[in-house]
């Protein structure tokens, strides 16, 4: 049978004047061993553990980051299907209102003059007084008559600057003669009325009726745009009488408003 040594340690002096014996068994000596790998391999797996913790922790973190913006995401889009929601059932009962069970489709283009359909006689007017043809406030930015400084040319209408898509009404009672689109005017409406009295709405987005269809005073018959020879979303509105253009402000608002005024909103023109 082996038997097992001790193990003698000296320790001498830098000097050599003293030295210390240390007797250690065996046993001593595997046990001081083994309580030091113990403690190394303690010490790894503890800062292992740390290590792993800290990056659990920040995955977490950058996960609950991703979380917070796709659940604003997703908020920021409910609300925007919300709005479409909204705006589509406003558009549905604008639809409704002005079309009186005519399809929503764009109103043809190029039939101005086609001579297609024959224009009936306008309705009488029963006295009524022109109306403002916006349902929104507007600013006059050019009047009739007004000549820019690059142009000796006269205009022949009345400018009023409102944001696209604001609602057209017709001035009077009437009858279209034409609808469509113009290299000028854009996309345009004429109606005949009594007295020989026309009306032309100039530069809109969308139409709503077509020629020859039948329109009441105030009907919505448009959207303003800024469709043809224009810089900025505005009406144009043209006014003759037995092919005589006339000063709009003289039928559809004070003679006042002028020059940049505000202009009128209410209903019914003093």
């Amino acid at each position: 049978m082996m038997r097992l040594q001790d193990w003698t340690l000296q320790f001498v002096r830098r000097d050599g004047h003293g030295f210390r014996t240390l007797r250690l068994g065996t046993a001593q000596v595997l046990l001081t061993v083994s309580g030091s790998i113990l403690a190394i391999v303690a010490v790894g797996v503890l800062l292992g553990v740390s290590i792993a913790g800290r990056s659990e922790a920040a995955r977490v973190a950058e996960l609950e980051a991703r979380l917070a913006v796709l659940v604003a995401e997703r908020t920021r889009v409910n609300d925007l299907a919300g709005r479409l929601i909204e705006l589509e059932e406003g558009f549905g009962l604008l639809q409704d209102a002005v079309t009186e069970g005519r399809p929503a489709a764009p109103p043809p283009a190029n039939i101005v003059g086609a001579g297609t359909r024959a224009v009936p006689s306008p309705p009488a007017l029963e006295g009524a007084t022109p109306a403002w043809p916006l349902t929104q406030r507007g600013f006059i930015t050019r009047t009739f008559g007004s000549r820019p400084e690059a142009s000796g040319e006269g205009h022949t209408g009345l400018d009023i600057a409102v944001p696209t898509g604001s609602y057209v009404r017709a001035i009077q009672a009437g009858v279209v003669e034409e609808a469509g689109e113009d290299p000028v005017y854009g996309k345009f409406l004429r109606i005949a009325h009594a007295d020989g009295l026309t009306s032309l709405y100039g530069h809109n987005s969308w139409l709503f009726v077509g020629a020859g269809d039948q329109v009441e005073r105030l009907e919505v018959i448009a959207l303003t745009g800024n469709t043809g020879r224009s810089s900025a979303p505005h009406l144009h509105l043209e006014l003759a009488r037995s092919g005589a253009l006339l000063d709009p402000l003289t039928l559809v608002a004070d003679h006042s408003v002028r020059g940049g005024a505000r202009a009128r909103t209410d209903t019914e023109p003093k």
